[in-house]
């Protein structure tokens, strides 16, 4: 929640001193931790984040097993990975994800269950 500033006459705002119209921007709106189960199919996930306007990047790791961690970026794109405990450079072999969008982005089952296996729990951070 921002800070909101008095406009009173004893205030900058008060005298006309500037005036924004601006929206605030709020960490909801930029960051969000997300758990989720997979479906073994395509799936939205739905955190409230929008990446296709503004762009961003995906942290996934699977809680319920024993798999690496997979993050994508919109820069390099959806299909383009990189893995925290790898050495390996970007790979682009892998859709783990399906895209971004205006309200967070869609995975998909390449991979194995690296991002959306049936069952599996999930935990990915959005920034």
């Amino acid at each position: 929640m921002p800070l909101i500033g008095t406009k009173a006459a004893d205030s900058a705002q008060g005298f006309g001193e500037f005036s924004s119209t601006a929206k605030p921007n709020y960490i909801e709106d930029v960051f969000s931790t997300y758990l989720y189960t997979g479906n073994g199919s395509t799936q939205t996930i739905t955190n409230g984040v929008n990446l296709s306007s503004y762009g961003g990047l995906v942290w996934t790791k699977v809680r319920s097993t024993t798999y690496s961690h997979f993050l994508a970026d919109t820069i390099r794109g959806a299909g383009s990975l990189l893995s925290t405990n790898s050495t390996a450079a970007a790979d682009t072999g892998g859709n783990l994800y399906s895209g971004f969008n205006s309200n967070g982005y869609g995975v998909t089952t390449s991979y194995g269950s690296g991002t959306n296996g049936n069952g599996a729990t999930f935990a990915s951070w959005t920034f």
